[in-house]
């Protein structure tokens, strides 16, 4: 039996140029708009090859989003388990967001897709891997609230208020590309804007004569 393309050889690169090319068109053409013979010609394979990693467009779906989902729990874990305190904690979970965005353009565009289409694939998922994490983030916020070193919010609704602003920006960058005269995904522009939205929280979220953070970086 014939093994389809490299298989046997480059059973990583075939898979990881799957996962790259199946990203890209399920951000531009949504999972219904994409066939999986599409997919197999971006990534340079044949489509018996995508079908020996992936029996099926769902399960290739699923990979896409774990794949990138993982990413940002790994982030968020990362920005929970500094061992800061109050606001500069709060400061690192947006860096954490910031960076998962920055890095994952397709990603924010099939967040956005599943949001808008409602296809309800994506939502089980984001639940299974992301809530854990989220969990513990609120978890934090409790925490520090009760010792007095952030104001008191309901944190379920602050986390998604700071996941929600973050997301949009980046979903947004596109349109907000024709009301500015720079590119918003630029670094500079990232910088500006990261020091906007932490100042805002910065006001709502630290105790009275504690110093506004956003100034920095």
């Amino acid at each position: 039996m014939t093994t389809p393309d490299a298989i046997t050889s480059r059973p990583t690169s075939s898979r990881t140029r799957i996962l790259l090319a199946a990203r890209t068109e399920f951000a531009e053409r949504g999972f219904d708009g994409v066939p999986l013979q599409a997919i197999a010609a971006r990534a340079g394979v044949r489509q018996p090859t995508l079908l020996y990693h992936f029996e099926s467009k769902e399960l290739l779906y699923r990979a896409v989003i774990e794949s990138v989902v993982d990413e940002w729990a790994a982030e968020t874990e990362r920005a929970i388990s500094t061992g800061l305190l109050g606001f500069a904690q709060v400061a690192a979970l947006i860096d954490a967001a910031f960076r998962l965005f920055e890095r994952n353009g397709d990603f924010v565009r099939i967040l956005r897709r599943e949001a808008i289409e409602g296809g309800g694939r994506m939502q089980a998922q984001m639940a299974e891997f992301v809530r854990p994490f989220l969990e513990d983030a609120v978890r934090f916020l409790r925490r520090e609230m009760r010792a007095g070193r952030l104001r008191r919010h309901d944190p379920v609704e602050l986390m998604q208020v700071c996941y929600g602003t973050v997301l949009t920006y980046f979903s947004d960058a596109r349109f907000r590309a024709n009301l500015v005269d720079e590119d918003p995904l630029a670094a500079a522009a990232l910088r500006r804007h990261r020091r906007a939205l932490l100042k805002l929280l910065g006001a709502a979220l630290e105790p009275a004569g504690a110093e506004v953070r956003g100034s920095a970086r």
